[in-house]
């Protein structure tokens, strides 16, 4: 496993990063400050930028700040604009792109794992929020599939995990780490100037707790290590209990329905007059 991987995913499991022992939040903004947060809105669009990279060698490229340079996700035929997300909202999306020559060559790096697809969602809502040094969490696209000297076959089927706070209070509403990575059995073969639809299953668990919090005060979330349940799937209690409402309903339904057929008083046959009388000598 590269070290770029590794990295993704210690970064994605928690929001505290150890430096020589000592717990330390992530993430912290451009300043090494712990964020200020506006909060977001259920439903509310989550906005995606991605690193711009050198085509040929897939090495960052920066501004004259010497400062990594952003740039928003390739755009979805769909929308006509880059890709983003419902804030809390699970949801199956499609974003059809087009291969430019540029995109193609940067996928042939990303498929080929010699850089990493690397973005990120700003913790806060506020307007130009990252442009003015902001918090992040990294959100980095695995693609699966292979380069060819003619084409690219890649997986388009993709899983996204979005995590947020588990707390109902509203002003905790942000974002404390993402994945997304390929998960289908067929890839879609491609060159350059043909489109591929990404099918991604957005799913957001908002009901895992961090364990092993440091216990630092004035946080914008609650600390710690969101760690995944071992024998479960982390639904919110929301959709826990309508779910429980919905099997509840049915199962009266299919109750009721059953009960009326056996109570349905049966239909007989009229005897014949005659055939109902005794014999008489």
């Amino acid at each position: 496993m590269r070290l770029y991987q590794i990295t993704s995913i210690v970064l994605a499991l928690s929001p505290i990063a150890i430096a020589g022992g000592v717990p330390q939040f992530f993430p912290l903004t451009r300043k090494g400050e712990i964020p200020t947060i506006q909060p977001y809105s259920i439903g509310q669009d989550v906005l995606i930028d991605c690193i711009s990279r050198n085509i040929d060698d897939g090495e960052h490229n920066f501004d004259s700040n010497d400062r990594i340079v952003y740039k928003a996700f390739p755009t979805c035929q769909e929308t006509g604009k880059p890709l983003t997300f419902k804030y809390g909202v699970s949801e199956d999306v499609n974003c059809t792109i087009k291969f430019t020559d540029e995109l193609y060559h940067l996928f042939q790096l990303y498929v080929h794992e010699d850089a990493p697809f690397s973005c990120r969602l700003p913790v806060s809502s506020e307007a130009n929020y990252l442009e003015l040094g902001g918090a992040f969490v990294p959100l980095t696209f695995n693609f699966r599939g292979e380069v060819h000297n003619s084409h690219l076959d890649i997986d388009p089927n993709m899983n996204m995990i979005i995590t947020r706070p588990a707390s109902s209070k509203p002003e905790q509403q942000t974002v404390v780490n993402a994945i997304a990575w390929s998960a289908g059995t067929n890839a879609t073969r491609l060159t350059i100037g043909e489109t591929l639809t990404l099918e991604l299953a957005v799913r957001w668990f908002d009901a895992i707790r961090p364990t092993g919090s440091a216990g630092t005060a004035e946080l914008p979330f609650a600390d710690g290590f969101y760690k995944l349940p071992m024998y479960s799937i982390p639904v919110s209690y929301k959709q826990y209990a309508i779910s429980l409402i919905l099997v509840a309903v049915l199962s009266a339904v299919v109750s009721g329905l059953v009960s009326f057929r056996l109570k349905k008083p049966q239909g007989y046959l009229a005897l014949d007059r005659e055939s109902g009388l005794a014999k008489q000598d």
